[in-house]
């Protein structure tokens, strides 16, 4: 009678378990989507209902995603490009502006997975905080130690759970352990919280 409770208890806490890995991840994305579709739309409301005349749900995204791929086709020509640079030198020549603009475009290129922008970063682990503890990270730079002019990595460790936030940390080349993986596959990694891990891992765990 014990075995045949245990059991069922085994069984319902396993499907609860099974239930909230597909819910929780759909209700959050729900969420988000919602939210954006939300500001979006309001925040075209009050431009476009008096145009229009009455208001179409969703029209907010369309148009946004419409104008995002416009300036899109646009930049990737040679004029646009030039026009582009153009802006970004007057843009960086503001005090605060370009704090902002160039901590802001870096992280985009971080979360970009196009290949042209991944081809040169490394993913590596380190030991951080402490010894003997080892942390992810990306590689966006190389510079040499002012006194001893050591080499060493400019590594961005990302916050698991929320990647928006983390820390920056520079390292004795020697000292990181550079990974043969993804920009991709490491930052689904960090983000699930070690969840999603790489292949190449499960690959050496299973051995």
């Amino acid at each position: 009678m014990e075995k045949q409770k245990f059991s069922l208890k085994r069984h319902f806490r396993k499907s609860i378990f099974s239930g909230l890995l597909i819910v929780i991840p759909l209700v959050i994305t729900v969420l988000v989507l919602r939210a954006i579709f939300t500001f979006l739309d309001s925040l075209l409301l009050p431009y476009l209902q008096p145009q229009l005349g009455y208001w179409v749900p969703g029209i907010g995204i369309i148009i946004t995603f419409a104008a995002i791929y416009i300036i899109g086709l646009m930049v990737t020509n040679f004029i646009g490009k030039k026009l582009v640079n153009k802006g970004e030198l007057f843009l960086l020549k503001i005090p605060i502006a370009k704090s902002i603009y160039g901590s802001v475009k870096q992280i985009i290129e971080t979360f970009t997975f196009k290949e042209e922008n991944q081809s040169g970063k490394k993913v590596v682990m380190v030991e951080y905080p402490k010894e003997n503890i080892w942390s992810i990270g990306l590689v966006n730079g190389e510079i040499s130690h002012p006194v001893s002019n050591e080499k060493m990595y400019s590594i961005l460790i990302l916050a698991s759970i929320n990647p928006t936030s983390g820390f920056f940390i520079l390292v004795p080349q020697h000292k990181a352990l550079l990974l043969n993986i993804s920009v991709e596959e490491a930052m689904k990694w960090i983000v699930s919280g070690g969840i999603v891990t790489p292949e190449q891992f499960k690959k050496h765990l299973s051995k």
